[in-house]
């Protein structure tokens, strides 16, 4: 989708750092040129990595977002991941997707504005202008986004691969660490099998016996680490013929 022609002359006195996170090398160009013929210093990312890598390592003022990042990433996983530790930064979703449960998901996981492709670029400054104007009044606090996730008694260290409850370091593997960031990210929420093995696994949902087989399996390991009563668990609570259930506290 092609955004429509820039006939906007308006430019920032102050220069602010917008993160663009779009895939598409020729709409991340054209975004971050126009962007910083507004006075704006830009950083690139194109996919998830990136766009971790450098909210860690950079104070943004806004952060543009794609959805659809290729490879299966999501960017509503990047959303949410600046939701757990930054309840203020300015997030401005640019998507392809219109339909209104994809809107209304984006602005519960806490975007502050949404823009369906293709948008006149002038309309897409001027919405990013007015988020900042509008923070900036708040007394918004610039501040990166770390690799470490706190969820009440839970703090998840993914750098460095560690987790802890109540400060005590818990040794896990690989794929419960991601499993166990994917509930973190989406605490009290009823989980499907399908929606965990999407988000954790980030391949096609196989046949119901491995689906259930891999899931199962990886849970059980994750309880037995977690939970102080296997029999009863209170952190990640099975509810029938749905899912489950991260209870942090």
């Amino acid at each position: 989708m092609t955004p429509k022609d820039d006939e906007d002359n308006y430019t920032r006195e102050e220069k602010e750092t917008v993160i663009v996170v779009e895939d598409s090398d020729y709409l991340n160009n054209f975004i971050a040129s126009n962007l910083r013929k507004h006075n704006y210093d830009v950083i690139q990312c194109f996919n998830k990595k990136d766009a971790i890598e450098n909210l860690k390592n950079n104070l943004a003022s806004c952060v543009v977002l794609d959805l659809n990042l290729g490879n299966d990433e999501n960017g509503m996983s990047i959303l949410r991941q600046i939701r757990l530790q930054n309840k203020m930064l300015p997030v401005l979703i640019v998507s392809s997707i219109s339909d209104n449960n994809t809107k209304i998901e984006g602005f519960r996981e806490g975007c502050d504005d949404y823009i369906t492709k293709p948008f006149y670029i002038d309309e897409l400054m001027m919405r990013i202008d007015r988020m900042i104007s509008k923070f900036s009044l708040m007394g918004f606090e610039k501040k990166a986004v770390s690799s470490v996730y706190k969820s009440g008694i839970f703090e998840l260290d993914m750098e460095n691969c560690q987790l802890k409850k109540n400060g005590q370091p818990i040794r896990m593997r690989k794929k419960q660490l991601e499993l166990m960031l994917y509930f973190i990210q989406n605490p009290n929420k009823i989980l499907p099998l399908k929606s965990i093995y999407q988000n954790v696994w980030n391949e096609p949902i196989p046949d119901e016996k491995t689906l259930e087989s891999n899931v199962y399996t990886n849970i059980r390991a994750l309880r037995l680490l977690i939970e102080e009563d296997k029999k009863t668990p209170q952190h990640i609570v099975s509810v029938s013929k749905s899912g489950y259930i991260f209870v942090p506290n």
